[in-house]
């Protein structure tokens, strides 16, 4: 809890808000200096390397069978779920790596025991959609949670593959992050409301990633760093477009209570900045998750998304297929969008000088 926090927990103990029990859970839940903190995870990780190698030697006596990683993971994964009923950074460390380690194990067993018409990375990522999807479901961190929606991204991402497929999936994950993001108000108290959180920013950073992953795994960047030149929107005809949509959607929904002059130059801007980089769709899911991120006061993601954003701009810079002129013409136009979008929040709020 920082010093301001600390101040409110007082003031509202002195207004009656909250009484000396309440005052004194409130200062428990104070974190201690980051330094600490790290120092605790470190602890933590190492301790639980420890105990989970004192575990797997014994075990391996028994031979590496399915049955014998299977019970295996199935104590890691029970363990994990026992020690976040705790709730301490030192614990939820431990059962971090007890639930990574566990699921891993599951899968391995699982996996390896199907007989399906899949290829084998598919068959692993079948099971470990079920798996991490189970592990979600029971009281745990929110770092947990967070990195159990990336992995049921990425076992999805296998099963679809590197094709089309792919793309529509990052057009779905902006979408359903620009919803969560909008819609935030009405599922924040619920009693899930922590989880739909972590899932809304593990959506978010896999849309952030997807345009680079999807590069890297066509190879395109790796061949333009060689030869100096390849098709910088080589195989993206959808991820483009649909970012594209869903900015405009998403422009057009925030604007809804603006005047109509409003509405029409917010969806004009949302549609010349998909045209200006058509070609660098990380970019136009970069402002998507941005804007989403901003009205929602969720400051880890809207961070996540601009540092991509600058990452992409590096990668639109150095990678595309055209001329410096091009480039810096196309890349200035892009900062003219942005003053224009400043422009007119001021226009929208004068009292605003910020």
């Amino acid at each position: 809890m920082r010093a301001a926090e600390a101040e409110l927990g007082d003031l509202l103990r002195e207004r009656g808000i909250v009484d000396a029990a309440g005052h004194a859970a409130l200062l428990a839940t104070r974190p201690g200096p980051w330094w600490l903190m790290l120092l605790q995870g470190v602890a933590a990780w190492f301790a639980s390397l420890l105990i989970m190698s004192a575990v797997s030697l014994p075990l391996a006596g028994f031979g590496t069978t399915a049955l014998v990683r299977g019970v295996a993971g199935v104590v890691l994964c029970t363990t994990a779920i026992w020690l976040f009923r705790f709730d301490r950074l030192f614990t939820n460390q431990m059962a971090l790596a007890f639930s990574l380690a566990g699921q891993g194990l599951l899968v391995w067993a699982l996996g390896d025991r199907w007989d399906l018409v899949l290829d084998h990375d598919r068959q692993l990522a079948g099971v470990g959609l079920l798996v991490t999807g189970a592990m979600l479901l029971p009281r745990a961190s929110r770092l947990h949670r967070v990195v159990c929606g990336l992995i049921l991204i990425f076992d999805a991402g296998v099963l679809i593959g590197s094709g089309p497929g792919a793309e529509v999936l990052g057009v779905v994950l902006a979408a359903g992050v620009s919803w969560s993001c909008v819609m935030r108000s009405r599922w924040a108290t619920h009693p899930r409301g922590g989880l739909l959180g972590a899932l809304t920013l593990a959506a978010g950073v896999a849309a952030l990633a997807l345009p680079a992953i999807l590069r890297l795994a066509r190879g395109d960047a790796w061949a333009a760093a060689v030869v100096g030149h390849a098709g910088f929107a080589g195989g993206m005809a959808w991820l483009a477009p649909g970012a594209g949509l869903v900015l405009v959607a998403l422009g057009a929904y925030l604007l809804r209570g603006a005047s109509q002059r409003g509405r029409v130059t917010g969806v004009v801007v949302a549609l010349l900045w998909g045209l200006v980089f058509h070609a660098a769709p990380g970019l136009i899911v970069a402002a998507t998750v941005f804007l989403a991120a901003f009205q929602a006061s969720q400051r880890t993601l809207a961070a996540f998304a601009l540092l991509a954003a600058v990452l992409y701009v590096g990668e639109f810079y150095y990678l595309l297929d055209v001329s410096l002129l091009h480039k810096s013409g196309l890349l200035a136009l892009g900062g003219a969008v942005l003053l224009a979008v400043r422009g007119g929040l001021r226009h929208l709020n004068p009292g605003d000088e910020s």
